[in-house]
């Protein structure tokens, strides 16, 4: 970038750069460009997108429905602070119109 791009970019953006700050700036966009361009130099025409740095994925099962036992069910539901036969009881919380 040279000195009239970076004034042009500034007033363009409304950003006051004085005059002491211009050679800084330039030289910290030049290394910018510079490092864009090494980015773009391999070619990776060839490979294929990811979404994430590893092969890992889900593992997904089937819910297989099992019945329990009587003494399963009798535990859960002695451990309910309310029960209403074989159904946990809970505090209503929408209220129906």
């Amino acid at each position: 970038m040279i000195k009239e791009e970076l004034e042009t970019t500034a007033f363009q953006a409304r950003i006051e750069v004085k005059e002491d700050e211009k050679e800084k700036y330039l030289k910290e966009l030049n290394a910018m460009s510079e490092y864009v361009e090494i980015l773009q130099k391999p070619d990776v025409s060839g490979l294929q997108p990811t979404t994430h740095v590893t092969e890992l994925r889900n593992v997904w099962r089937e819910d297989i429905v099992r019945p329990s036992s009587k003494e399963t069910i009798e535990t859960m539901l002695n451990a309910a602070s309310e029960r209403e036969g074989s159904f946990y009881k809970i505090q209503k919380v929408i209220e129906a119109e």
